[in-house]
């Protein structure tokens, strides 16, 4: 036995004392600890873990850890452990076994290794058995080698290590016979460290000068030859990028015999591959004893693709402790985790911060910012990285395939800081590749990926307004950045995270001040319920609960009326507020969101919060929101209202509304929106259609130009209102023109509206028509209306819109459709436990009778 075969032999009895079959990084304070109790030696948890692989080891072991440990089996030292083992070896044992319990141990060594490296546990990992067939294909064909290369981060290691569990390690391995040798990087360091050359290692270890020497031996006796002899090498790249250790390498290719039982897998990344293959090419020996397998990608230069969604899901199921299906996971972050390194970070990110559920988008973006942080902003050499990235982003261009850079063009940066961008690739943070298309192949440069990129433009933008996101930093990114397009997406996206976490609320309006598009303005809006109610859940944010002031009512206030997320984002920040009046604003948005929910329950709850702050509401509101939302409270338990002294307070109100100085559309606030646009609701339910004209048209005096707003959607609320109105008071000509304006302003891609907003249009339309006895085009309107609230849970406007197809219904040749339309709204009532608030009619006065007959009978229903 030599010195690594006896070390082995250490371990085996190590573990069998201390009662372990297997072994993992935590069981070695436990040895560690054991060790101590029996011999009284102590030796640390670290080198426990080096002793067994799991930490480098950079020098040998102490001759007091060995003589502990041989204590702690039995032995009186390590020289009296050697020597029974070495009297217990016998001669019978045949080269071939000999040499296959060698490379047994140190592939053992490196499995572990592998495995301990492996950034999630490695069984946790998707074993990628699509490229099994492909290497049993290449282990029983006449090749001497093939390649598994990839891009950093892509799995190409773990692929490794569970195709040497499957092929050879495992209970039902298919290959036992075989012998396997899996060499990695900590393994080629170990060899450098001791001062041996490749050469005088494989002699010490194998008996043969070489591999070269060993196949001829083989060749020369295939008696004594009991199966293949598979050598896996991996983790190498740093050592080929060196010249004499690449010209090493090329050597030994060349010196590999012809012949079918020695199989060799190189696992490399695609820069090293790039430079490997002009030689092979350049042989036709090599280019006949070389597998390309069938997952080899010529352009990428890779035979690994990405993980697919079964495989993303089995490791997200195994890191959760519970089924992930793909509903689970927002579509970005599915797409993000197919590069098996995010799943990495996800896993060290899930046990270090604050957990983010799998479908909020803002997971994507706290992955980047975590890997970031440790790999580049708090690294060694950080102001230098960070300064190269900056570059390397503002030089890169939009190329055939990838977004990337000539290294030439950026050279100069590169030569001031080699060491720097040799870490940053090294991190896999860029990448660097030759673009062989070319007529002279090309080195190029790009980012591991284009959302890391993105991160490093939007940066730049940060440090050229230096880090005020005003409003010439949202105008830089409307100008810069073509609309329709994912990259502007993101950086909006980063905007928002970087001025909530600056607690720069107000600069946030911008976003829905400028012309960026609809989409963009519901997209921003969504992120920014995502980032606050993340930031509110952290230790030190700046958003917090001190924090917090009337710009978030702003943006709340005007920048939605309805929407799940938009009901849970209100609920959090209302339970974590601590300025009395930012929680009651909160408080009273939260009711309108109730209301329009029809969740009695959250509604009663949060009304009971109000009534303790009647007075302060008074003082807040230029009218108490907590007498109107009482009203439709009052609806929805069939309790009677007083509506006469109600009514006499709007009434009030509209006349102070109506002789106040016109003011700027900038100037109405928050607490003004939230009262309008209840005491309007109040006014249509009482059918006070009149009034409710005037109090709008009192709006408009203060405001005159409130209907031009576009930014907003109180502005399209009040024209569908005012709409809706008209068509009450039989104005169907000016119902007309409201209609044909708002279809003007929704065409425009630049106005903000909501799905709420369009599904209240499609009621204003229905309204329209079946007034002016067009109801087939009314019952269009309707189902597309319908077709928006069932997609989100708008469950008020599902009710009016139900009512308003029976209403049509029984207009048209299709009146025998009225009772399964009818089935259908008492389903979905009684399916949601609702009742059937007054307000939620928006029919004709003919209809009434109806309507009366239906809330009666789901009356009766629910008793």
């Amino acid at each position: 036995m030599n010195a690594n075969d006896l070390l082995i032999e250490l371990r085996k009895f190590v573990l069998l004392k201390s009662g372990l079959r297997n072994i993992d990084p935590g069981h070695c304070k436990i040895i560690s600890e054991y060790v101590y109790q029996e011999t009284k030696n102590y030796v640390s948890e670290t080198t426990i873990k080096r002793f067994f692989g799991f930490a480098n080891t950079l020098h040998k072991f102490s001759l007091f850890t060995l003589n502990s440990l041989s204590q702690y089996v039995g032995y009186n030292d390590w020289d009296s452990f050697c020597t029974d083992k070495k009297n217990q070896t016998t001669s019978v044992q045949s080269i071939w076994q000999d040499l296959k319990l060698k490379a047994h141990a140190l592939t053992e060594v490196s499995l572990i290794a592998k495995k301990n490296n492996s950034g999630v546990p490695f069984n946790s990992t998707a074993n990628r058995s699509f490229f099994y067939p492909d290497f049993d294909y290449f282990l029983k064909n006449n090749y001497q080698f093939t390649t598994v290369s990839a891009q950093p981060g892509q799995g190409k290691s773990i692929l490794l290590a569970h195709m040497v569990e499957y092929f050879f390690f495992s209970e039902n391995a298919l290959y036992k016979n075989d012998i396997v040798l899996l060499i990695n990087s900590a393994s080629l360091n170990t060899i450098i460290q001791n001062g041996d050359t490749l050469k005088e290692w494989f002699l010490k270890e194998f008996k043969f000068g070489s591999l070269s020497e060993l196949i001829s031996f083989f060749k020369k006796n295939p008696e004594k030859r009991e199966g293949r002899f598979i050598i896996i090498v991996d983790g190498i790249d740093g050592h080929l990028a060196k010249g004499d250790y690449f010209k090493a390498f090329i050597d030994f290719l060349y010196s590999i015999e012809e012949n079918n039982f020695v199989k060799i897998i190189f696992g490399l990344r695609t820069d090293s591959w790039i430079n490997l293959q002009p030689a092979i090419h350049g042989s036709a020996s090599l280019t006949k004893a070389w597998y390309m397998g069938l997952f080899y990608d010529e352009d990428t230069l890779s035979n690994v693709p990405p993980l697919n969604v079964e495989e993303v899901l089995y490791t997200l199921s195994h890191i959760e402790n519970r089924i992930i299906s793909q509903a689970d996971v927002s579509l970005p972050l599915l797409t993000q985790f197919k590069t098996p390194f995010w799943l990495q970070v996800y896993f060290k990110l899930k046990d270090e911060q604050q957990h983010l559920e799998l479908n909020n988008p803002l997971l994507c973006y706290e992955l980047i910012s975590y890997f970031l942080e440790r790999r580049v902003f708090m690294a060694k050499k950080s102001t230098k990285k960070i300064f190269l990235l900056k570059k390397i982003s503002d030089c890169i261009s939009e190329g055939n395939k990838k977004l990337r850079v000539s290294k030439e063009k950026i050279l100069n940066y590169i030569n001031c800081y080699p060491d720097a961008y040799e870490e940053l690739l090294n991190d896999g943070i860029i990448i660097q590749e030759k673009r062989l298309s070319t007529t002279i192949p090309t080195e190029i440069v790009r980012f591991l990926n284009d959302d890391i990129y993105t991160y490093f433009l939007f940066i730049q933008i940060t440090d050229k307004f230096e880090y005020k996101p005003s409003k010439p930093f949202f105008e830089h990114i409307l100008s810069n950045f073509p609309g329709q397009n994912s990259q502007r997406d993101h950086i909006l996206n980063w905007s928002i995270r970087f001025a909530i976490n600056r607690n720069e609320i107000a600069a946030l309006k911008n976003i829905f001040r400028l012309p960026f598009s609809n989409r963009e303005k519901n997209s921003a809006f969504d992120f920014i319920c995502y980032v606050s109610k993340y930031e509110l859940s952290k230790p030190n944010s700046n958003f917090n609960k001190l924090s917090i002031g009337i710009d978030f009512i702003d943006l709340m206030a005007t920048g939605r009326t309805m929407g799940n997320l938009y009901k849970e984002t209100i609920k959090t920040i209302s339970e974590n507020v601590l300025n009395e009046d930012i929680q009651i604003m909160l408080h009273v948005i939260e009711c309108n969101v109730n209301l329009i929910d029809v969740d009695k329950v959250a509604l009663a709850n949060t009304m009971q919060v109000l009534k303790r702050n009647y007075k302060r509401l008074n003082e807040l509101f230029p009218i108490n929101p907590y007498d109107l939302i009482l009203y439709f409270y009052n609806h929805l338990i069939n309790k009677p209202n007083e509506s006469k002294s109600l009514e006499d307070k709007i009434i009030k109100l509209c006349h102070e509304i109506d002789q106040s100085k016109p003011k700027r559309n900038e100037e109405i606030t928050s607490a003004e929106i939230l009262s309008y646009r209840l005491a309007l609701i109040v006014l249509f339910s009482q059918k006070n259609y009149a009034e409710c004209h005037r109090f709008i048209m009192a709006i408009l005096s203060k405001y005159p130009n409130i209907f031009y707003v576009r930014y907003s959607v109180f502005s399209p609320f009040l024209l569908l209102h005012l709409g809706q109105t008209y068509i009450k008071l039989n104005y169907f000509k000016k119902a007309q023109r409201i209609m044909q304006f708002v279809n003007k302003i929704i065409s425009s891609d630049y106005t903000y509206y909501t799905n709420f907003i369009l599904a209240c249009f499609n009621a204003f339309k229905a309204s329209f028509y079946n007034a002016t006895h067009h109801y087939e085009k009314a019952l269009t309107e309707t189902n597309i209306g319908l077709g928006i609230t069932r997609k989100n849970n708008f469950k008020t406007l599902e009710i009016t819109l139900l009512l308003s197809k029976i209403d049509t219904l029984k207009h048209t040749e299709e009146s025998e459709e009225v009772s399964s339309v009818i089935k259908e709204l008492l389903n979905f009532l009684t399916a949601h436990k609702l009742s059937m608030p007054d307000y939620s009619n928006l029919s004709s006065h003919e209809f009434e009778h109806t309507f009366k007959i239906l809330k009666s009978y789901r009356k009766y229903q629910s008793l």
